[in-house]
């Protein structure tokens, strides 16, 4: 009775670790597999990089809307108490009397406009500067967006290149335990020593300790992943296996020139030269003669809500300031300075642009070249592993032999695994460094 009471304990035990591992199962099918495309979605959403540089834009936008309200008349309404300590009078000549000019206490509402007709092209150029410095907050906008999304690719591609590397390991590991199990089967019959014994659980001991490193490896690459990206990740989806073939090489025509053409940061310093020029001007018409209109209309009375004197007026100032202190001339000299400055930028960004392309070419090249060599590596070593366990077997090989071509096969594949993934990051770099879009990475 005691035994079946066990049995039914066990079967309930097993049926929810059964129920349970299913469920987990599920799960793990339910998540969606997250590619390069995903990433790239998911940074866009959720990189907090990204949401500050478009308020950057955003901050750009607006002093560009503030600039365009000089071009536009200026409407203020007012209501004004005033209490002067007599009732204002004037003189009446030649009476020798007095008239009243006011009310002691004087309640006044006016409507009133004020409009720059003229001002010698500063408004014109201040508000073409600020519309120049917003498409130049757009193109770097750009160029942070193609930051980020290449510091994303780079650690989904350090994230591949970890879990294939632990694949790596997780195989040495068998292929060492596997070996283990032969040298004690020798040992048990008296082929072998008990140094060799205790020489591959060393081995053993030390692939579990690579698998762990590479398991840790894995960890700090999705942590990696996840802080370029902005959100969480490993809980929520699920990687595909790890790419064993060779990438796709883009193929760019004369990246140098195109780099030239389409670099959001060339773009954004030449919208930066137009716009401290326009700035410059906009200076140099302050001590130029401005034109303005200004008008009211309004009641006055000494009682609340005024209605006893109604009148209006109509104002056209022509204003020139034939000196200022030297204000409008040392502005102007400041807009040119800087100019000049992102002009010679540019000069160095042109340089700085030839050495990414060139970088990033050569370490493309080289990457590609390296996945062939690599690949007809792990095949030789593959053969001489298997060789050398089967003469070991046979006992015409030493035990050192299987070492040492377990070792070349383990090195031989995860030159491999580097060759892809510096192929991988390698592309990315290039179109990062030509400023093409990203997302044409995973094409």
């Amino acid at each position: 009775m005691r035994h079946r009471k066990y049995f039914y304990v066990i079967a309930i035990i097993a049926l929810f670790a059964c129920l349970f591992s299913k469920k987990q199962i599920l799960l793990a099918q339910e998540r969606e597999s997250l590619t390069e495309a995903l990433v790239l979605e998911l940074a866009e959403e959720n990189n907090p990089i990204l949401a500050a540089e478009a308020e950057r834009v955003n901050q750009a936008q607006a002093r560009y809307l503030g600039s365009k309200s000089a071009q536009k008349p200026q409407l203020a309404a007012s209501l004004t108490y005033q209490q002067l300590g007599e009732e204002p009078r004037y003189p009446v000549i030649p009476t020798g009397g007095e008239a009243i000019a006011g009310f002691e206490k004087t309640y006044r509402a006016a409507l009133s406009l004020d409009y720059l007709l003229y001002s010698s092209g500063a408004v014109e150029n201040s508000v073409r500067s600020q519309k120049l410095a917003l498409e130049g907050a757009k193109a770097q906008e750009t160029r942070v967006s193609q930051t980020v999304e290449s510091n994303v690719l780079a650690s989904y591609y350090n994230l591949q290149r970890a879990r294939a590397k632990l694949a790596v390991a997780e195989d040495v590991l068998d292929l060492t335990k596997e070996h283990l199990k032969q040298v004690e089967s020798f040992y048990h019959h008296g082929v072998v020593a008990k140094n060799e014994v205790l020489r591959i659980r060393v081995d053993v001991s030390e692939a579990e300790l690579n698998r762990i490193k590479a398991a840790n490896g894995v960890d700090v690459a999705w942590s990696a992943l996840e802080r370029a990206v902005g959100v969480s990740l490993h809980s929520q989806y699920a990687l595909p296996d790890p790419d064993q073939s060779r990438p796709d090489v883009p193929i760019i025509e004369d990246p140098f020139t195109l780099a030239l053409e389409i670099r959001p940061e060339l773009q954004a310093l030449d919208h930066a030269v137009q716009a401290s020029l326009s700035l410059s001007k906009a200076a140099a018409a302050q001590s130029k003669p401005q034109v303005i209109l200004q008008a009211e209309s309004y009641v006055a009375d000494n009682t609340f809500f005024p209605s006893e004197k109604d009148d209006w007026k109509i104002s056209l100032t022509a204003l020139w300031r034939f000196y200022d202190g030297g204000a409008s001339q040392a502005k102007g000299q400041e807009a040119k300075a800087t100019a000049n400055e992102f002009l010679f930028r540019t000069e160095d960004l042109k340089k700085q642009i030839n050495l990414e392309v060139s970088v990033a070419k050569l370490n493309l090249e080289s990457a590609s070249q390296r996945i062939s060599v690599a690949a007809d590596q792990v095949q030789s070593a593959e053969e001489d592993y298997r060789m050398a366990l089967k003469r070991y077997g046979s006992q015409v090989g030493t035990n050192i032999d299987v070492l040492d071509a377990r070792v070349a096969l383990t090195n031989a594949r995860t030159q491999l695994v580097d060759a892809i993934y510096d192929t991988h990051i390698s592309k990315t770099e290039l179109l990062y460094a030509v400023g093409l879009p990203l997302s044409t990475a995973e094409e």
